[in-house]
């Protein structure tokens, strides 16, 4: 999000070619939506989320009503990543802080949702282990 280079080199993404991604980067930048702020709402995503998981193991009845919810936070949780890149980079607003923002919270959320996952499915050691592999793979 905060590197020095040309937006050009950044990785293909797909998603970050749609131009309704760039018109809501710009309409969030332009509200004063700062990228840290979406890099927290990713978390927000995420915790949410989560809960969506525990929903979907603690009421059996509404399940699929809550992994519905999950999935659908997940997605938001992965629009707020790629919108925080794209404010940063594209809308002029990288902070002295951005490098941290754009990691730090990617990861908790990252651990939030596998953990979740994990615990949900019944297999909570399997959650905890695709956590510490995602993290592992992000520094890798």
């Amino acid at each position: 999000m905060t590197s020095d280079r040309p937006p050009e080199s950044r990785r293909p993404i797909k998603a970050r070619q749609q131009v309704w991604v760039h018109w809501l980067a710009h309409v969030l930048a332009g509200a004063g939506v700062t990228p840290n702020q979406m890099s927290a709402a990713s978390v927000v995503a995420a915790v949410l989320g989560a809960a969506a998981y525990g929903g979907a193991a603690l009421a059996p009845s509404a399940g699929a009503a809550y992994l519905v919810a999950a999935a659908i936070f997940i997605q938001l949780r992965l629009l707020a990543n790629l919108l925080d890149g794209l404010m940063a980079v594209e809308e002029g607003k990288k902070t002295p802080t951005g490098v941290l923002y754009n990691e730090f919270p990617d990861r908790i959320a990252d651990t939030v949702l596998l953990v979740a996952t994990g615990y949900a499915s019944g297999w909570p050691v399997l959650g905890w282990l695709a956590a510490v592999l995602a993290i592992a793979t992000a520094y890798i």
